[in-house]
């Protein structure tokens, strides 16, 4: 299925479907299409009751989504960067306690990933925007059709009160992650990333017409600015390459000693 038609953000999505539409419409993507900047888009920040956020990890088990959640509940698998998978907010939890109903959004292009579980790798190529179900019940969403939220259960409405108050701290705590992720973002873009570093390069020189060389390159990057070489310097005398050139393959005769 393609979807061609925006979703309203501001409604709680009531079915998987409406899901799907909102996940898009929210990411400004298109479902079937090309997928090669996806984990830009999965750290992009989107807009939410007046705030900035990144879709927040997963919520650990035993944990329940409530109608003030971002996103209407949704969440994403990430560790140090997206991993290729979304959750939804469930009413039933899965064998390890998650409440939560987990979809991958990414595809090859053959369509293969869906039917093999298969997990997405930097080095996965050919990625289209899918939706397939991978883990978990049947979603449940936090808010009906007229934007009332379910009770409670056995009516701890203390709870419900503390669980808040707990999500507004996570709010602001999401608010301020998605600011520093984007001045981090601004930094790089205005001065590039930097390093400095020892290099270790074993050199193996190959005959040929011209000297050249060849090796593996062993970097230890650290923290800081990299200092570039001195270009002003005036290259070798051709006689000495031509020396050190006798010196290693000779010409057809002897080689100098």
């Amino acid at each position: 299925m393609r979807i061609h038609m925006a979703y309203d953000l501001t409604r709680c999505p009531q079915t998987e479907e409406e899901f799907q539409e909102y996940f898009y419409t929210l990411i400004g993507r298109t479902y079937g299409d090309p997928a090669t900047d996806w984990e830009a888009v999965m750290e992009r920040a989107y807009p939410w009751q007046g705030h900035q956020l990144v879709i927040p990890p997963g919520v650990g088990p035993g944990e329940r989504q409530y109608p003030d959640a971002p996103f209407w509940g949704l969440t994403q698998q990430y560790s140090s960067g997206p991993k290729g998978r979304i959750f939804l907010p469930t009413d039933v939890p899965d064998d390890l306690g998650y409440y939560t109903r987990c979809l991958q959004y990414l595809d090859d292009a053959a369509l293969t990933y869906s039917t093999s579980k298969k997990t997405v790798t930097p080095q996965s190529s050919g990625l289209v925007w899918s939706w397939y179900w991978v883990a978990g019940h049947e979603y449940a969403p936090v808010t009906s059709a007229d934007g009332e939220a379910p009770p409670p259960e056995s009516g701890d409405v203390d709870a419900l009160k503390a669980w808040m108050t707990a999500t507004d701290a996570r709010l602001a705590a999401l608010e301020e992650v998605s600011a520093d992720m984007g001045q981090e973002m601004d930094d790089f873009v205005a001065n590039g990333l930097h390093a400095h570093g020892p290099i270790n390069l074993p050199i193996v020189v190959v005959e040929g017409p011209s000297l050249r060389c060849k090796g593996d390159i062993d970097v230890a990057v650290k923290p800081g600015h990299a200092t570039p070489p001195d270009m002003s310097s005036n290259p070798p005398d051709p006689k000495k390459l031509a020396l050190i050139w006798r010196r290693l393959f000779g010409d057809g005769d002897e080689a100098e000693s």
